[in-house]
């Protein structure tokens, strides 16, 4: 698990071409992101931020209660402001599965699963977010160039990968539910 990134497997099994790298961007559009199957680009906090939300919203939006979510986030603190909102997803989703580094613990809920990450993987300079069920299969899977202790948050320090390839996201789900060991899931 120590020398996995999510961000490199995706690279790797997503086959982006060219034509799909944006470049450096202030923020996605929802243009960009709703009409293109996959893209990458370099971005920033912000803009990570609100494409995890266009994939959170459809989730609620979309779950059928067989979905699964996977979602990372640096560091458990991270995801703090946004707690109620993943509780919700939890509500409607078959499983959400939460990796960060052990610096806050989420609300218990029989359907989330904390995964802690040493600051020292890989993954604990990564954001993701993964969904796989029958009406969604979407992933954004973003590499902190900065790390989390970078104070300017407006500065373009991601690099951002998003698919909706169904085949994309079914390796990436198979590759993050390989990282979790079951007996210790909390």
């Amino acid at each position: 698990m120590k020398n996995f990134s999510t961000f490199e497997y995706a690279l790797k099994v997503s086959g982006t071409q060219p034509g799909d790298n944006l470049g450096q961007i202030a923020s996605i559009s929802r243009r960009d992101f709703n009409d293109r199957e996959s893209f990458i680009c370099r971005t920033t906090t912000a803009s990570v931020e609100y494409a995890c939300l266009m994939i959170e919203n459809t989730i609620l939006l979309r779950t059928n209660r067989s979905g699964r979510v996977y979602a990372g986030f640096e560091k458990l603190s991270l995801l703090q402001p946004i707690v109620e909102r993943y509780l919700r997803i939890a509500d409607l989703s078959e499983s959400v599965y939460l990796f960060g580094e052990d610096d806050w613990r989420p609300p218990r809920h029989p359907n989330i699963r904390v995964i802690n990450i040493s600051p020292d993987f890989r993954l604990a300079r990564e954001w993701f977010l993964i969904t796989q069920s029958s009406t969604l299969n979407c992933a954004l899977i973003a590499f902190d160039e900065a790390g989390v202790e970078t104070a300017i948050e407006e500065q373009i320090r991601y690099w951002a990968l998003k698919t909706s390839n169904a085949a994309v996201v079914r390796m990436l789900v198979g590759a993050v539910d390989g990282l979790i060991d079951w007996t210790l899931a909390a």
